[in-house]
């Protein structure tokens, strides 16, 4: 049997970040971002709390200097973010991240990947809330968990 990868890649990324071959078509892949940040980005932030700390002394005195922690967590979820939009394959739509969390939902969004590819837009199957199992097991044996 001749496994061979859907498509090879024609060009090189950069100083890729982190380089392996797709899971479900092998073909090989690159990431250039990482979700770890750097320090320019340190850098940047420090830069911007500065900046905002200066403007904002009339109003604020020293305490601009907290804008340090808002402009971390925004750096950090800009930087996660376009991480996670990296991972899905072009080529097959398999999404390792969804793949880790629930096999199911990977399956279904690889599905909906080659439908969508293929011209057959398909709606999603409702689901009965009554054939799903309680989230909770008290619920279902009745059970008085309060204590």
């Amino acid at each position: 049997m001749n496994l061979t990868p859907l498509e090879k890649r024609t060009f090189k990324i950069r100083k890729p970040t982190l380089s392996f071959y797709c899971a479900l078509c092998r073909t090989p892949r690159a990431l250039s971002t990482s979700f770890r940040m750097t320090i320019k980005n340190y850098l940047q932030i420090i830069l911007l709390t500065m900046m905002t700390t200066a403007i904002c002394y009339p109003l604020m005195s020293f305490r601009g200097v907290f804008s340090f922690f808002v402009f971390l967590a925004g750096f950090e979820w800009v930087r996660r973010a376009n991480y996670r939009k990296e991972i899905p394959c072009p080529h097959c739509g398999f999404d390792a991240s969804w793949y880790k969390k629930d096999v199911k939902v990977a399956r279904r969004l690889v599905a909906a990947y080659w439908s969508e590819k293929n011209g057959q837009a398909e709606a999603e199957p409702e689901i009965d809330p009554s054939s799903q199992a309680p989230d909770d097991p008290y619920e279902e044996a009745n059970f008085d968990h309060r204590f």
